[in-house]
């Protein structure tokens, strides 16, 4: 069996609820969910700068500064626009 192909949403929760009021458990496997350290995270950068990153963008913060372990992360290799 394959892996399913997930995907970095800031919409977590819709994506989550869509996939079980649907009843669509591939969609549900896709739904990356990620730490809730990168919400708190996420939330706090926006209250001290008054900018909001995606969660892919400070999950992968917290990844290469050791935050994060590898298995925590949605594709730690992949490239990203933002850096």
């Amino acid at each position: 069996m394959s892996k399913p192909k997930m995907f970095a949403s800031d919409s977590v929760l819709e994506e989550f609820y869509l996939a079980l009021a649907g009843k669509d458990e591939a969609r549900l496997r896709r739904v990356h969910i990620p730490r809730s350290d990168v919400f708190y995270v996420r939330e706090k950068i926006y209250q001290d700068t008054g900018i909001k990153y995606t969660l892919d963008h400070v999950e992968r913060a917290m990844y290469l500064e050791g935050m994060l372990e590898r298995k925590d992360v949605l594709d730690p290799t992949r490239e990203r626009e933002y850096g």
